[in-house]
């Protein structure tokens, strides 16, 4: 057994002084009742009485695990009254045993059933406000995107859509029944994360096959203006597709009960990976779209939007000079519209990213809690970041 199965769980009395520095999360009750959830503000101001009471009593004690592990990997062992076990997960984030934790001055049975409860609640709390958030953005824009999808890909995505939406809202249920049942409702998640992952690949070589077109279309203002709506199509497409994709992610790691930074730099590696191989062709289609977009010539199709007077501005030119004038606005335009369209898909990517960092975040919070050996308020006193 290696040094870091060894490490101890630290325990610490608590006095009424030492609650300064310290943030409350959560509060959870004997046997994980009575779970409640606090603002993240300064604990003087949520601090319940009966904290204070137990404080004062010196019958309150700081549990921290150590690096690796949250209260949410802890069981009760049974080989060993002074000791829980952590479950341990592979580079994949699946269960692959346990070590055991030595523990003294709190029952580890306590320690075990009220810090489960506790992680539990707050983790849960964090994955389902992410994944919500998520499916709110896709909501948002779903009826109109998903217009823009082919046939069979846009069954697959609206169909990963709605699984994503069902089983949230439905893991506590699965938690309950049958070990299968649980496992078939993570199995369809997965099949539906692939499913999106096949569509942005499909994306990806429309964005090849336009690339192909543009360069054989003639530089006309109509021809580039159809190809550069086509483009922001497929933009829309992706930024849509990725967020489902994430959700998907955030969902599966939901069931697989993973919140440490390594499942976490998995899920966000899978996610980056797509984006990456979507921004290879859109940044090479970008620059022959800069470069076709400067070789138009003659009138343009449609007057300019710009402010002031324009057709004013216009008749004080000669014919020959304001047509130039409105090609090139017209031009700046195009131009203008396409690097938004970039600095867009690179924001909704770096953003579906950030939202499996967030979730980790509560999971680094789990990591220490106060306990009274009956009751359990989960804190976060600076030393799990």
């Amino acid at each position: 057994m290696g040094t870091k199965e060894l490490a101890p769980i630290d325990i610490e009395i608590i006095g009424p002084d030492d609650l300064a520095d310290i943030t409350v999360v959560s509060k959870v009750g004997k046997d994980g009742e009575g779970i409640c959830f606090f603002d993240r503000v300064n604990s003087t101001l949520s601090v319940a009485s009966d904290l204070l009471e137990a404080a004062e009593g010196a019958n309150l004690y700081k549990v921290k695990v150590p690096d690796g592990y949250t209260l949410h990997d802890l069981i009760p062992s049974k080989k060993d009254a002074e000791s829980v076990r952590a479950l341990v997960r592979d580079a994949n984030g699946k269960i692959n045993g346990d070590v055991s934790l030595k523990l003294n001055g709190v029952s580890p049975t306590q320690v075990a059933t009220i810090g489960l409860a506790a992680a539990a609640m707050v983790v849960g709390q964090a994955y389902m406000t992410e994944i919500s958030d998520s499916l709110d953005r896709i909501d948002s824009k779903l009826d109109t995107v998903v217009a823009m999808i082919a046939g069979e890909q846009k069954a697959k995505v609206k169909n990963a859509i709605s699984i994503a939406k069902a089983y949230v809202n439905l893991h506590d249920d699965y938690a309950s029944k049958p070990r299968e049942a649980f496992q078939a409702a993570r199995n369809e998640i997965e099949s539906r994360y692939n499913d999106v992952g096949e569509v942005i690949d499909w994306i990806v070589e429309q964005l090849e096959d336009l690339e192909k077109r543009l360069g054989e279309a003639k530089p006309t203002e109509k021809a580039m203006a159809l190809l550069l709506n086509e483009l922001g199509s497929y933009k829309e497409q992706f930024n849509l597709c990725l967020r489902a994709l994430s959700a998907l992610a955030m969902t599966r790691m939901y069931y697989d009960g993973c919140m440490d930074e390594r499942s976490a730099f998995v899920e966000r590696g899978r996610i980056e990976e797509k984006s990456q191989e979507f921004f290879v062709k859109w940044q090479r289609l970008s620059g022959i779209f800069e470069l076709r977009i400067g070789e138009i010539k003659g009138a343009p199709i449609a007057l300019p939007k710009a402010s002031g007077n324009v057709v004013k501005r216009l008749a004080s030119q000669t014919p020959r000079a304001a047509a130039k004038s409105k090609l090139l606005e017209a031009k700046v335009g195009m131009q203008s519209d396409l690097r938004k369209a970039t600095s867009e898909a690179k924001a909704n990517a770096i953003d579906c990213a950030a939202g499996i960092d967030r979730m980790i975040m509560a999971g680094k919070t789990a990591r220490t809690m106060l306990t009274d050996g009956e009751k359990c308020w989960l804190i976060d006193d600076g030393s799990a970041a």
